[in-house]
């Protein structure tokens, strides 16, 4: 299974605090997100319990108020995540596949945006040898992977691919069929972008670099964190 700490140390050396500003996303700024979420607190978690439920009716503006909403959520605490998925593969290793499932869809009933979490799930279930769950897992955790993927081209700071969490760009990466050689932070008008150096395996001319607007996880997820540390 897949390590994510790397990214979140990376970051940690780095963190400092500031203010979310004006990120837009399927047309709207993260602020709006915040603003509807705060106006209306059970919202949240309406839509999750849709999506844990394969309700195929949601919008793609709803997917996205639940992916980025994870990060805006009072209490987000991404450290808590990093702890299930080191349990999970301590449990995986010792072919305790059953009681990971259950770890990670505990977790997943109150954090459903989780992409790290849907992967290892997805994982887990192909461990069991249970297709139906395996299918439906990678379904969703593909569903909710298309909301970064389409919230810019990658290709500059304009065009931005904007994360809701430091380890989805990672995972980002991988579905556009890279892999990361390289990475910097910097920051730009007030917001921070991960900018990451890639490559394509067996192809030494393809090294594209992607932009990543991460100042949603940066701002809002590790300031918590840190706070709880």
């Amino acid at each position: 299974m897949k390590k994510y700490s790397w990214t979140l140390a990376f970051f940690l050396a780095f963190f400092s605090i500031s203010k979310v500003t004006s990120q837009i996303v399927y047309g709207e700024t993260i602020e709006v997100i915040a603003g509807r979420l705060e106006a209306d607190s059970a919202l949240y978690n309406r839509i999750g319990e849709r999506f844990l439920a394969a309700d195929t009716t949601l919008t793609n503006r709803e997917l996205s108020t639940i992916y980025y909403g994870a990060a805006l959520r009072h209490g987000y605490n991404p450290l808590q995540e990093e702890r299930i998925l080191d349990a999970m593969n301590s449990l995986g290793r010792r072919d305790r596949y059953a009681e990971a499932l259950s770890l990670c869809d505990n977790f997943l009933s109150k954090n459903p945006a989780s992409l790290a979490a849907w992967l290892e799930r997805g994982y887990t279930c192909w461990l069991l040898e249970d297709s139906t769950q395996t299918v439906e897992t990678y379904r969703k955790y593909y569903q909710l992977l298309d909301i970064p993927l389409r919230s810019g081209t990658g290709e500059s700071f304009e065009q931005a691919f904007v994360v809701a969490s430091l380890r989805d760009v990672e995972l980002v990466v991988d579905k556009l069929g890279f892999v990361v050689k390289g990475e910097s932070l910097v920051t730009k008008e007030g917001q921070r972008y991960h900018i990451v150096k890639c490559e394509k395996e067996g192809d030494d001319k393809l090294k594209p670099t992607f932009y990543f607007n991460v100042d949603l996880p940066m701002s809002r997820g590790m300031q918590q964190s840190l706070k709880k540390r």
